[in-house]
């Protein structure tokens, strides 16, 4: 199957429509052609056997006549006896109408190549036994009374047989009367031999004619139309397909020249019109293609700026001037919503006087483009008093913007269907601002919205971060600097006392005290700072181990610190937090759980960290103490809450505490 369908490609390519139209036409001209010769032979055939049965025929008739002339003078008298007679008399010898049948026969035999037989089935004479054609003619002439003939070549030359059927005669019955017969019956029959030869020759030698007309007729035929096929239909279907071909190649410049005037030339100006429209499409979409992938840079380029770390008015400075060097436009500006007004953020190529204009607009009086996703209008007195309503310069600046700029285009930015600002730029060009860069411009527009949203998200949890520094550090001031400040100034005032009674012994003691206090005070101010220096790094189990060391040194209680992963990444955000609740434990510990030695475990727990923090001190009833603040176990609890975590304290008097912190890997925080 697979060889049939590579020779059946093979031959298609190798055969051209011209060459396959010439072949299919000149077959079906050969084969009328020999059909008609075949015919012409065939019909003259059949002349010339009709011409032959016509001789054997006038030869038959001729003899029957003679035979009966003979029968009714009851035979001839002549002098020479001949072959054959019946009696003799006076020097004369009769003969019958056989005998004289006989005697023709062999003279016409022996001067005209022909021959006659008389024969019957029931013989007076032995000499005319009939042969195998004369006896089944004889038999048949019985049952029907009609000439048979035959062509016989199975003997040294062809020759045609006829055989007519003799009927008895009233004179017949006079040699024949003994036999029986009655007038009307068939005696027997004659025969004629005519040669043939000559008519096969003249058959073989038509034939011939007629096989070399026909093939000269053909070839000639065939080349005639081979030249006729190539002139009006090879060579313009062959342009054609060298057109074909070329714009298959990608040469949309190629064109035929048809003059044939007729249904090839419309063709030819249709592929031309056709090739034409092609290569106007093919550039177009070149442009169009190369105006795609510059817009995919300027997306990727402001993707890039969004994504690189700055203010946020540096970044939209900068992502404007790649969206006015991609759009065309000549100048621009970007405002921002903030609060009750709008800010401009960014502008470039643009006026100082339009710049302060838009500047004076409040968020009631914004312009018309923060009020669609997308617009683009003609700069005319109306839509420039829209775009400037309520600015106290509207009137003044419509005539300047409306002589230097033709249109206008402005971009909502929004995130999450909230408006954050827009996007206006001006150019001077009445075709600018095509709906495929209006696209584009939608799609900056999305991203940049998504960028605003992001820094203001950013600003938002720093300030919360900000709270919460504050609140911790207030807390640890209150629980630690406070307190013992006013238990220093309790006891300064009592060892005051003392050395004015002279009590040296106890105030050597409360001295001592003192002193021991104030250490524990410069410790926890510098655990205080030493915390707020410690900053997320990226990987929490090296922030961890380096914290922890400090508070080992510091504490002298007996740490230890194990992990599940040698690395976890993490965001900054748990990190943070995590690392807080570590600080904000280790400090429970060490003040208040009189413990001789902290156990801390950090694990990946599926889509969760986990912190267990482990000590032997001497517990608290969480239950009875519920009443209490318990503020830094609130702040812990707070700060895992917040990132969508839980913390789980469990202690128990004399047998320590267990504190659990549980955060998400990848927080959803809310604003």
């Amino acid at each position: 199957m697979k060889e049939k369908k590579i020779t059946k490609r093979i031959f298609t390519s190798r055969s051209s429509i011209g060459m396959r139209l010439t072949l299919s036409i000149g077959l079906v001209i050969s084969l009328t052609i020999f059909i008609l010769s075949w015919s012409i032979y065939r019909n003259e055939k059949e002349q010339h056997l009709q011409q032959i049965h016509s001789q054997a025929e006038a030869l038959l008739s001729e003899m029957t006549l003679t035979r009966e002339w003979i029968s009714s003078y009851n035979g001839i008298w002549t002098t020479t006896p001949g072959d054959y007679y019946l009696f003799s008399k006076d020097g004369y010898y009769q003969k019958s109408p056989a005998m004289v049948t006989k005697e023709l026969s062999n003279l016409s035999n022996d001067k005209r190549d022909y021959s006659f037989h008389i024969t019957s089935l029931i013989l007076t004479n032995p000499e005319n036994i009939p042969d195998n054609f004369e006896h089944d003619a004889l038999i048949q002439f019985e049952d029907q009374f009609e000439p048979v003939a035959k062509i016989d070549r199975s003997g040294d030359e062809p020759v045609y047989r006829l055989m007519f059927p003799l009927e008895v005669k009233a004179s017949c019955l006079e040699c024949h009367d003994s036999q029986g017969y009655e007038v009307g019956d068939i005696r027997g029959g004659l025969s004629v031999l005519v040669p043939i030869s000559e008519m096969d020759a003249s058959l073989a030698k038509s034939r011939r004619i007629l096989t070399f007309s026909a093939l000269s007729i053909v070839v000639l035929v065939m080349v005639a139309l081979y030249i006729m096929v190539r002139k009006m239909i090879i060579s313009p279907v062959s342009a054609l397909k060298d057109v074909a071909v070329a714009v298959g190649s990608g040469d949309y410049d190629a064109r035929c020249n048809l003059n044939t005037g007729d249904e090839l030339e419309v063709f030819g100006n249709t592929l031309n019109e056709m090739v034409s429209n092609l290569k106007i499409s093919q550039d177009r979409l070149k442009e169009r293609v190369t105006q795609r992938t510059q817009e995919l840079d300027t997306i990727s380029e402001v993707a890039l700026i969004i994504s690189q770390s700055g203010a946020l008015d540096d970044l939209l400075n900068e992502a404007l001037q790649k969206v006015i060097i991609a759009s065309g436009a000549d100048g621009g500006l970007i405002q921002l919503l903030e609060k009750e007004n709008t800010r401009i953020a960014s502008y470039k190529n643009l006026p100082a006087d339009i710049i302060s204009c838009f500047s004076n607009n409040s968020q009631k009086k914004i312009d018309f483009s923060l009020q669609k996703s997308i617009q683009v209008e003609n700069i005319n007195k109306d839509t420039c008093q829209e775009l400037l309503h309520g600015t106290a310069c509207a009137e003044k600046e419509c005539e300047a913007i409306e002589a230097k700029y033709a249109r206008i285009a402005s971009v909502l930015l929004k995130s999450r269907s909230r408006s954050l600002g827009a996007m206006i730029l001006f150019s001077e060009k009445e075709n600018s601002f095509s709906p495929e860069i209006m696209q584009l411009l939608e799609s900056i527009g999305n991203q940049l919205g998504v960028a605003i949203e992001n820094a203001k998200y950013h600003q938002h949890i720093e300030e919360i971060a900000v709270l919460e520094e504050r609140a911790r550090i207030s807390r640890e001031l209150h629980d630690s600097l406070a307190q013992t400040l006013g238990w220093l100034s309790i006891k300064t005032e009592l060892l005051e006392e003392d050395l004015k009674l002279g009590k040296i012994q106890e105030g050597n003691t409360e001295m001592k005290n003192i002193r021991k206090v104030v250490r524990d005070a410069c410790y926890d101010v510098r655990e205080s700072i030493d915390g707020l220096r410690t900053r997320p790094t990226g990987d929490l189990n090296l922030t961890a181990a380096s914290w922890i060391a400090e508070f080992r040194q510091r504490s002298g209680l007996e740490t230890d610190f194990q992990v599940s992963k040698e690395k976890m990444a993490l965001s900054p955000r748990v990190e943070t937090e995590l690392l807080r609740i570590l600080q904000e434990a280790l400090t429970n510990i060490r003040k208040h759980a009189n413990a001789k030695s902290v156990s801390i475990n950090l694990r990946e727990k599926g889509d969760y960290v986990e912190l267990i923090i482990n000590d032997d001190g001497s517990g608290f009833d969480y239950n009875l103490d519920l009443d209490k603040k318990h503020f830094g176990l609130r702040i812990m609890r707070e700060r895992a809450e917040n990132l969508g975590g839980s913390l789980h304290v469990e202690s128990e008097l004399e047998k320590g505490t267990r504190v659990t912190a549980t955060l998400p890997i990848y927080p959803s925080i809310s604003k």
